[in-house]
Parts: C-alpha cells; sequence; structure tokens
C-alpha cells in the first residue's frame, strides 16, 4: 500500500492537500503542517510512520529542500520510503496519481517533467487561439 504525506512550512500542505482532491481526486493524503501549533515537528512525524507498517510505500512531499520540515522526514529514508523537496502542483499530482510501484527512475522523470511547468511568462510567447476562453 502506498501513503502519501504532504509536509510543509505553515499551511502550504493543507492547501495542495486540497488542490490534489480538487483536480485530481486523489484521496487518502496525509497533510502536516508545521509550526501552526506547539507541536514538535519529530513529534507528529514520529506518530504518522508509527501507523504505517514497515513494508509499505511512503511518498513525502516537501516544500523547501534544506528546510526543517525536509530534514525532519530524512531519517525515514529507506528503499521504501520516497521524499521529494520543493514540489509543486504538477509534480505532486504525477507522482500521487501514478499507480504502479514508485522508483527513483519514476520518480526522477517525474521531477524533471514538473519542472519545464515552471515558466517565466513574461519572456513565453503565448499563440492566442480563438477558440480559447
Amino acid at each position: 500500500m502506498r501513503h502519501v504525506i504532504l509536509a510543509s512550512h505553515h499551511r502550504f500542505a493543507d492547501g495542495l492537500k486540497d488542490t490534489l482532491e480538487f483536480i485530481g481526486g486523489v484521496e487518502n493524503v496525509t497533510a502536516v503542517s508545521a509550526y501552526v501549533d506547539d507541536t514538535p515537528l519529530e513529534e507528529t512525524v514520529s506518530k504518522i510512520f508509527a501507523e504505517i507498517p514497515p513494508e509499505d510505500e511512503v511518498l513525502v512531499l516537501t516544500d523547501i529542500m534544506q528546510g526543517s520540515v525536509n530534514q525532519a522526514f530524512a531519517p525515514y529514508i529507506s528503499d521504501h520510503v520516497f521524499l521529494v523537496a520543493g514540489v509543486n502542483v504538477a509534480c505532486c499530482l504525477e507522482l500521487t496519481l501514478e499507480t504502479g510501484p514508485l522508483s527513483p527512475e519514476v520518480i526522477r522523470e517525474t521531477i524533471a517533467q514538473a519542472s519545464q511547468q515552471m515558466v517565466f511568462m513574461n519572456e513565453c510567447q503565448v499563440e492566442d487561439c480563438e477558440d480559447d476562453e
């Protein structure tokens, strides 16, 4: 079974979870919004992993690579616990909707594709289409 955890500083993870549910129909995602109350982050992370069977696949998607939230999940990395930092909506959708088992290759390819969704629109030539809304 795959478990998906979205984790961020403040409420980004909650908003991302809501967006994944709305756009992709993604369910059964755990959102960890760090530093919104007095609960230590390491305690929250420990409780989450205590409830996950050791053989299950875990996908953790965090906001900032060198951030404290990402670092709280780093000790759990293994051959079946995947930690991806700096996520955007495209990356989250692709990985959470992946039907096959996750692998480093699948994750690398998804990150490469998702990074192409970040575009400086001032320099992007957009063709007008009369059929567009």
